[in-house]
């Protein structure tokens, strides 16, 4: 399907309560949820759908007409006992925030005081969510599983901790992510929609660098096998041999080169 149309006025409107209005993350069905989950959750929740919905043996963020969105703000790995239940009886979508812009300011700990705010240089983009996808990769060709990308611009709060006895730096646990604004969404639901982000011929012969050159990836080595490892799984990269000795793939004939 690739990129699809937002509500950016919506998204902002509900930023803008989420910061403004006191919310209990203790309350039933909200257990520390923070802040960019709550806001995505409300955002996706379209007429005749409910929020915090019994689905058989779990609990759906959101379910209704046939569909179930679930919101998944870091991690994808707890969603494959849900995939295995709700597959089978609905249209399941994953939400997957990722920071297109984002701002980190750190707390310091004893004294509660936040730093300025400065610009993180790293820009993410939708093909960052690939890494993720290894974990629920039995499920990426079903056709009622769509991972959703949608691309924000966030303030993350990171609080800081002394470090042994050698004078404090920046070690740091996230610690909130307020939403600011809204760009753009992509649905990861067909080949197509993974291959038109590979700027290759079909049927070239392409290694594993060059791909991940072409994504933009900048993980570590066990995040680049498992993006491979995904194009594999959904059909657009095909396994060869070896080039000397990096590995060799074919791009899958049939699949459009990007623009």
């Amino acid at each position: 399907m690739g990129y699809i149309d937002v509500n950016r006025p919506r998204f902002l409107r509900l930023c803008y309560s989420a910061s403004v209005e006191p919310h209990d993350r203790y309350n039933i069905g909200t257990l520390r949820e923070k802040t960019l989950h709550r806001v995505l959750k409300d955002y996706f929740t379209g007429p005749g759908m409910r929020q915090e919905t019994p689905v058989g043996d779990y609990i759906a963020d959101i379910a209704g007409e046939g569909r179930i969105i679930e919101i998944q703000t870091s991690a994808l790995s707890p969603m494959k006992e849900k995939l295995e239940a709700f597959l089978p009886l609905a249209e399941v979508t994953i939400v997957f925030p990722i920071a297109e812009r984002k701002w980190i300011s750190w707390i310091h700990p004893a004294t509660g005081r936040i730093s300025e705010k400065k610009r993180s240089p790293v820009t993410g983009r939708p093909t960052d969510v690939l890494a993720e996808m290894i974990y629920i990769r039995r499920y990426l060709n079903h056709p009622h599983l769509t991972i959703r990308t949608v691309q924000v611009e966030t303030e993350e709060y990171r609080l800081l901790s002394p470090t042994g006895g050698r004078p404090r730096r920046r070690a740091q646990v996230q610690y909130e992510r307020m939403p600011v604004d809204l760009f753009s969404a992509y649905d990861f639901s067909s080949p197509a929609d993974y291959a038109a982000w590979l700027p290759f011929a079909p049927d070239a012969e392409v290694t594993a660098a060059e791909v991940l050159r072409a994504l933009h990836f900048r993980g570590g080595s066990m995040g680049r096998s498992a993006v491979i490892g995904v194009l594999c799984e959904v059909g657009v990269l095909e396994k060869l041999g070896r080039r000397g000795r990096s590995f060799l793939y074919r791009v899958a004939a049939g699949a459009p080169a990007a623009g």
